[in-house]
């Protein structure tokens, strides 16, 4: 999600910079010189705020997979840094990538992700209370270097199941407690970038 955020903006024109664990991407294409990268970790903010002053907006789309706490921290943890410090440098607005979630019981084996990623939504909400924007996309598909295989196999049904849960017979379906946000189309990575 990340490059393809990247990719957008400098798209549009925008002066990007993009903070990760590892710095600039080894697989580079053109468009990707003109995005500053600073390797740096989240949780170290002295290695990468600097970035900030001057800025106009931060986008956080930090996020994984694994056991509760590991959830918890990547989607949550992570992205709370990234709001303090964004608020804490005078940056005027905060956009959150954000998830729409599973129904229950889907939801169980997700809960660190989901109580991470509510925790970044109120902490947003708390910290821009005028200009923060959150996004919340179904499942995103797309084309992700060095994806888990497991995420990348589910990654590739984004293009068969967003026709299957568009299909009018399904739509009303969507209403139902309990399972209908699982008939919500997924979405494209490149929609939500």
């Amino acid at each position: 999600l990340g490059t393809n955020i990247c990719r957008t903006l400098v798209g549009m024109g925008k002066k990007v910079a993009s903070v990760n664990r590892s710095g600039p991407p080894k697989r580079r294409e053109p468009w990707m010189d003109k995005i500053d990268y600073i390797s740096g970790d989240v949780f170290n903010p002295e290695s990468w705020r600097g970035v900030l002053k001057g800025s106009t907006s931060v986008i956080a789309s930090i996020g994984g997979f694994g056991s509760y706490d590991e959830m918890k921290r990547m989607n949550g943890d992570s992205n709370i840094v990234v709001a303090e410090e964004a608020a804490a440098a005078g940056v005027p607005r905060f956009v959150f990538v954000s998830a729409t979630f599973p129904p229950f019981p889907a939801s169980i084996p997700l809960r660190g992700y989901i109580e991470g990623k509510e925790a970044v939504e109120a902490t947003a909400k708390r910290l821009f209370p005028e200009s923060h924007v959150i996004l919340k996309p179904s499942v995103i598909y797309g084309e992700q270097q060095g994806a888990h295989p497991l995420i990348a196999a589910i990654r590739c049904l984004g293009p068969l199941q967003q026709p299957l849960a568009s299909a009018l017979p399904l739509r009303p379906l969507r209403d139902l407690p309990l399972v209908g946000s699982a008939l919500v189309p997924w979405s494209p990575v490149q929609a939500v970038a």
